[in-house]
Parts: C-alpha cells; structure tokens; sequence
C-alpha cells in the first residue's frame, strides 16, 4: 500500500504543456525520420518500412508513458524520471552541482547534503539505476521537462539501433524484410516494455548496434573502425545497466563472427593456419573481457550468480504473492551445471510459451499469453511441416545458429531467473526478438526450398 507522501511523489500529469510538446516532439521526429528515409531508400528498400518501425515504437512508448502515469501510478520508468527531474531541478539554485553530479560515478555519490526528495536518494540504490538516472536527466534536459517527450526520446534512440541491426540483417535476407519488421519491431510486449524509461529500452537499442557493428565487420567488411567505437559504446552501457545480457551476447556475437572468417580470409591454406590461430584469440579475449566484467558487476558478478538468481526468485515470488503478480515456479533448482541442465526444458518453455491461456490474471498477462500462444503454434507448425529440414537449417545457416544460440540460452537464464510472468515479460525482450526472428527465418527458406524442388 502506497503511503500519502509516496501518492505526492509519484502525482504526475500529462497534461496540456505534456501533450502539445509531445506533438511537436512528434513531429520533429518525423521530419527527421522522413528524410533520412529518402536519402536511403534508394540503395536500401527496407527502408520503405523505416516510418512504420519507428511508429511503433514511439507510439509504444508514450502508451507506456500514459499507462505508467494513469494506470500504474508508479513503477521504474516513473521513479527513473521523478529522480532525474529532482535532480534537474537544483539547477534552479545551483547548475554546477548538476553538472558535477553528471560526472560523478556512483562509489563517489553522496545526495545527502542535496535538497532532494527523501523517494530520490532512497530510489538511487545501485550503479545501474544511477546511470540510467543520468541519461534520463540528459533527455529530460533536450525533452524541455516532461515525461510525455522524455519518453518519446527514449523509444526513439532505441529506435534507431534495433533499425541498424534489422537493415543489416534484411540485406542478408531482402526478400524477408516484411516478416523481419514484426519480429523486431510489432511484438507487443517488446512495443510497449522496451520503449519506455527503462533500462530495458537502452540495453535493446545497444543490442541492435552491437549486430550491426558485429555484421559490418565479420559479413559486410565494413566501417571498420566506427563499428569498433559502437561496440565498445554498447558494451559499456549494457555493463553499466544490465551486465548478464553482455555475458552472453558478446560470446554468442564473436561466434557468429568466428562462422564468417572463411569469407574474411581467401586461400585454404591461410585459412588453415589464421583461423584456429584467430578463435583461440577470441576465445581468450572473451574469458578474459568477461572476468573483467564481472569484478564490477556487483550483484551481477558471474561468481554471484546462485546468490542473485536466489534473490530474484524470492524477490518476485514475494510480488507474485502481494502484489497480485502471476507468479510460476519451476520446483527446486539445484545451482550446478547438472541443476540447469535438468532446469533448462522447463526454463525454455516458460521463457517462450508460457503464460497459458489459464494462466491469464490481468491485461499484461494477457497480452504475453497471446504472444506465448501464438509462437507456440508456429513452432508446431514448424516442427510438423518441416521436420527434419527445419534442424537442418537451424544449424546449417549461421546467422540463425546465432540468434537460437543467443535465445536458448539467455531465455533459459530468465526462465530461471524470474518467477512471475511481469517480470518475465521485459527480461525475455531480448531473447524473444531474436527468436522469432529466427523461426522467421527457418520459415521462409524452408519455403523457398521446397518451391525450387517443385
């Protein structure tokens, strides 16, 4: 139950400055949007999808935005914005301490002397949640102080990185970019959890960056150079934000990568000598980046892991319980390599098909049992038609092998992880994506190959 201060705190409207300054906000977007669309479209036809995308998203989002504010009445997203507007607001007395705060890292903060709500300092609890403060404090800065706007940037700079990774990949496979555009940008739950102030909407627009930069250089030979800067930008952020998802994707990317060096390197013998040479430096590299990663993790240390997943277990079992959250359990996990393994099945199921249609308890549970539901068919309708083709696909095409790598085992972690189908719903974002994007895939070129055999 919320107290009355808490009720204050929280009291936002979005009222007439909010939504004439959002439809100007809109439209600035669009301006932007509509031409860099016909500077691209010519070279690039899944451009002619570029409007739709980012109107999703953005859309997505202030319905976020509005949910949050008239529905919820509270929430991350809206706690991320009250804390960075508090903050702002000292620059009416003092702009300097702003500034400083902005380069003050997290081991060096102290509120305490700030006039500042008591919900704000209590709120920044943790590096994570501090730096997104601080990128909400810059948008709110550019989106003239208001969540509406606020929001709209954040879904619109993710936006443009989840774009960058799916132009990439349509050049891959032009003729499926109509199917590409749903799985990235017209799943619902990825439209309305990933496209608000949330960490969730920052780690999936660095997601995308990272496939792009990862397939400019290993597949397209490409801005070399500035793919490296986005990679190292990216996996700052999500190290900041949401270290675990760094501590699959960038394995399973230098895989994906590691399957193209035959098309980076011309003459077998050279191949036979550079390549093994070439992954045992990426496997290296790897452990070590990823050690290195982990020291600063804090609760998301690698060596924390039994600890953490211990703790989010309880932590949304105990929402499940109070909150009138959809909870699920899995039975008792052991925490060893045989503990998941026997988990995994389970974890993957609930990760991907799981709410049951009888498992529905609010809107939101709804929508993701519809989801569920819905790729749960295609995967039968896969299986049955396909059979045999289907696998052959999936480990044949790398870039499928990829995404499935990626979704199998990051949907297990969160299957494991999450324990209420809220939660699950904005953990799994990232898994998702690439899964449908793969049974996509595998869909349609098994369709192609049967149409040429005829």
């Amino acid at each position: 139950m919320l107290s009355e201060s808490n009720i204050i705190y929280y009291d936002l409207k979005l009222g007439l400055y909010d939504t004439c300054l959002a439809i100007l906000y809109f439209g600035i977007v669009y301006l932007i949007a509509y031409y860099y669309k016909r500077i691209k479209i010519d070279k690039n036809p899944e451009y002619k999808y570029f409007i739709i995308g980012l109107t999703a998203k953005v859309v997505g989002g202030f319905t976020f935005a509005l949910l949050t504010v008239y529905y919820y009445k509270g929430g991350d997203s809206l706690s991320y914005y009250k804390a960075a507007d508090d903050i702002t607001k000292l620059a009416a007395h003092n702009p300097f301490r702003v500034i400083e705060l902005m380069f003050t890292s997290y081991s060096d903060l102290n509120l305490s002397q700030d006039f500042l709500d008591y919900y704000t300092k209590d709120f920044i609890n943790g590096r994570d949640v501090w730096v997104l403060v601080k990128l909400t404090i810059l948008t709110n800065i550019i989106g003239l102080f208001s969540y509406g706007t606020t929001t709209v940037l954040f879904a619109a700079i993710s936006f443009v990185g989840l774009w960058m990774a799916y132009s990439n990949i349509c050049k891959l496979y032009p003729k499926y970019s109509g199917y590409l555009l749903v799985s990235f940008f017209m799943i619902p739950s990825i439209i309305f959890w990933g496209s608000g102030v949330l960490k969730d909407t920052v780690t999936m627009g660095c997601m995308g960056w990272m496939i792009y930069a990862f397939s400019n250089i290993f597949i397209f030979k490409r801005k070399v150079a500035l793919s490296i800067g986005l990679i190292i930008t990216s996996s700052l952020l999500i190290i900041f934000l949401k270290p675990y998802i760094l501590y699959i994707l960038l394995p399973t990317l230098l895989i994906w990568g590691q399957t193209n060096l035959k098309n980076l390197i011309k003459g077998s013998f050279i191949r036979i000598i550079l390549i093994p040479m070439i992954v045992l430096t990426i496997s290296v590299s790897t452990f070590f980046v990823l050690q290195n990663i982990s020291i600063g993790a804090g609760k998301y240390d690698i060596n924390k892991l039994e600890q953490t997943l211990e703790g989010f277990q309880s932590w949304h079992e105990y929402l499940a319980g109070t909150q009138d959250q959809s909870g699920y359990t899995l039975g008792e996990i052991e925490f060893t390599p045989l503990g998941y393994l026997k988990i995994a099945p389970a974890a993957f199921n609930v990760t991907f098909f799981r709410p049951y249609i009888w498992e529905i308890r609010n809107v939101p549970t709804l929508i993701g049992a519809l989801e569920s539901f819905l790729i749960l068919l295609f995967v039968l309708y896969l299986l049955l038609k396909y059979r045999a083709q289907f696998f052959r696909i999936m480990f044949k095409n790398k870039d499928i092998l990829f995404m499935m790598i990626f979704a199998a085992i990051f949907g297990v972690i969160v299957g494991v992880s999450s324990y209420n189908f809220g939660a699950l719903s904005r953990y799994k974002m990232p898994a998702q994506l690439l899964f449908v994007s793969a049974l996509f895939l595998i869909y349609n070129i098994a369709k192609d190959e049967k149409r040429m055999l005829k």
